[in-house]
């Protein structure tokens, strides 16, 4: 049948002057056009297209005087298209509620991301949860003001006068728990960020001829200068003993820098983005430079101290609200995730010896850093409450 007869009879079609077998011919054209358009649509344009077919009956009823044929044979085909939705939708209900890949999306627990959380232990032993705590002043020690603000900030405020009166051994203790971060800008205006799982040990006011902290997990810091009575800078340590031959001790005197000493990571690496820093490794007592752009690696089976030349700005996306993974192996990934997320990790199946590469917001769900990682093929995963199994 060629072009100018097929459209002959679907005028004669339109006009009710087929035949029954004419009539069964178009119709069935009609309706495998139709379910090829029909098998595309999502449940919410389903509903949508019959809606759409019996308002365009009650429009040809009313305003149109029409022949009782052509009615009949409309209505005839209408029936037949609101029959042929119906039945899709009920399949597609039907493969929603049975697939059991469908059932985990549904039923799958969002687990949202951390925020600023923290405790604070003051020399006395009391605490104060920064989480629960009202902005401003929420504490005062030796004439010290300790101050909260709204962007999540500790602040602490000394007196000239204050800072000669307070002891040496007068330390305060910030920690944050899975989940948690918090910034204080310390005594002597140095600017510390501290990521999840981790712990900053501090003077309440540094008067002496150095400034030392201690730190347990990541910290990014932006080191204040400053100079004693004589106009001679005094140095700022950070020691980080987490054991385990991964002890070190950085001193610098103005300067920013990272440092990631976790308890549960091989290695304990600080990252320098300006100044210079002096590492020293604890176990072996060696010291050397570190200059910017590169980053200091000291582990158990290193003798020494590591020099590696990095993209440094890499090492800190954490504190401007990014995972950041070059080429990282997967165990190093899912601790980052389990901190931030404070959830538990279980591996299953053969280990997955592949690196990762890309960006996302520390910001998203974690389900969507999962699906991230899952794009690649290499790695699977199902979310049981807070537990995450990984699998190849």
């Amino acid at each position: 049948m060629n072009k100018a007869e097929v459209e002959k009879l679907l005028e004669r079609y339109r006009n009710g002057l087929c035949t029954e077998d004419e009539q069964a011919l178009v119709e069935s054209w009609h309706l495998s056009e139709l379910k090829a358009g029909i098998s595309d649509l999502d449940h919410a344009e389903l509903i949508d297209a019959k809606k759409q077919i019996w308002n365009a009956i009650e429009e040809e009823t009313e305003l149109k005087p029409v022949r009782k044929h052509t009615l009949w044979l409309k209505l005839a085909a209408a029936a037949v298209v609101l029959f042929f939705i119906g039945f899709v939708i009920n399949n597609q209900l039907k493969r929603q509620l049975t697939d059991p890949q469908q059932i985990a999306k549904t039923t799958e627990k969002i687990i949202k991301p951390g925020g600023n959380k923290a405790t604070l232990t003051l020399a006395d032993g009391s605490k104060i949860s920064l989480t629960d705590a009202t902005n401003g002043v929420i504490a005062k020690q030796a004439g010290i003001n300790i101050t909260k603000t709204s962007n999540g900030e500790l602040i602490y405020t000394v007196s000239a006068q204050s800072a000669s009166n307070v002891k040496k051994d007068v330390y305060n203790t910030i920690e944050t728990p899975r989940g948690g971060q918090y910034q204080i800008n310390l005594p002597d205006g140095t600017k510390v960020w501290l990521n999840a799982e981790s712990a900053l040990k501090y003077p309440a006011v540094f008067n002496g001829d150095e400034r030392k902290v201690e730190l347990k997990g990541e910290a990014y810091f932006e080191v204040a200068k400053l100079t004693d009575k004589k106009g001679i800078r005094v140095p700022f340590k950070v020691k980080s003993d987490i054991g385990a031959g991964r002890s070190q001790e950085v001193e610098v005197l103005g300067t920013h820098f990272n440092i990631n000493a976790y308890n549960n990571e091989p290695s304990n690496k600080t990252t320098l983005l300006e100044g210079s820093v002096r590492i020293k490794n604890l176990q072996s007592n060696i010291s050397q430079l570190l200059r910017p752009g590169q980053q200091s690696v000291i582990s158990p089976s290193l003798p020494s101290i590591k020099i590696e030349n990095v993209d440094a700005e890499e090492a800190v996306t954490w504190k401007d609200g990014y995972f950041s993974f070059n080429e990282e192996n997967l165990a190093t990934i899912m601790n980052k995730i389990a901190r931030w997320y404070n959830v538990e990790i279980d591996y299953r199946g053969n280990k997955i010896n592949k690196t990762f590469g890309g960006r996302i917001s520390r910001f998203n769900s974690v389900n969507e850093v999962l699906d991230m990682l899952e794009t690649t093929g290499a790695v699977h995963f199902k979310i049981e409450e807070r537990r995450i199994l990984v699998m190849p």
